[in-house]
């Protein structure tokens, strides 16, 4: 398929792959959170999603250069630090995690309803 005519849900299977990843990321941290030393980790994505942004707007330029850049897990900066070294924070997590999962289900039903267009498109161009 033309990446001009779907660079919608490129951006949107790129939102969901984010939305993973953040979660994946989030639930390392809560399972973490009575180790000792432990330090909060967090997804930074913003520059991914911009560039696959740009990209979409232009496909020339991602077919001339596929390689982006990518999401990256840092050390979250923390002012609470437990006694034992944990920078884990199990409210802000759970919040987190409940905003990404929030996340991924609005990119699901956008995806869900970006594939029912094409396949309306479909059978009416016929």
């Amino acid at each position: 398929m033309d990446p001009q005519l779907d660079s919608v849900t490129g951006l949107l299977q790129k939102f969901l792959d984010v939305q993973t990843r953040r979660s994946e990321v989030i639930a390392s941290n809560i399972a973490n959170a009575d180790t000792p030393g432990y330090k909060a980790k967090q997804l930074e994505f913003d520059e991914f999603l911009r560039e696959a942004v740009r990209t979409s707007e232009q496909p020339l330029r991602a077919a001339s250069n596929p390689v982006g850049p990518e999401m990256s897990v840092v050390e979250q900066d923390s002012d609470v630090v437990g006694m034992d070294g944990n920078t884990v924070d199990a409210g802000r997590e759970m919040a987190d995690l409940a905003q990404a999962g929030s996340n991924f289900n609005f990119g699901a039903r956008m995806l869900q309803s970006r594939f029912r267009l094409l396949r309306t498109a479909i059978r009416e161009g016929k």
